[in-house]
């Protein structure tokens, strides 16, 4: 079953609203790319009007573990991040900056 579509929130309207809440400010501070990262898989699973469980099955992994990494509470590996990104026909860029 494929979502009904849902409204596209800008990340830094997002990031605007959430950082008035201080502890969101610190655990975003603590923990930003990760945060970002969840977003960007997040924004892309409902661009392809994707479930978390159809994620999760064509992953093979559980649909818990999807909400998970939306949350941002899973360290992923870049392994993982790969995975995710040909899911939805992306590439993983790392850059040190």
């Amino acid at each position: 079953m494929k979502n009904k579509s849902l409204p596209y929130v800008s990340w830094n309207d997002y990031i605007e609203r959430e950082l008035k809440d201080p502890r969101f400010r610190a655990a975003y501070e603590a923990a930003g790319e990760r945060i970002e990262a969840a977003y960007a898989i997040t924004v892309m699973r409902h661009k392809k009007r994707m479930t978390q469980k159809e994620m999760a099955k064509r992953l093979k992994i559980s649909q818990s573990a999807v909400a998970r990494i939306e949350q941002g509470g899973q360290n992923l590996t870049i392994e993982t991040l790969s995975k995710i990104a040909a899911l939805f026909g992306k590439k993983v860029k790392i850059k040190f900056v």
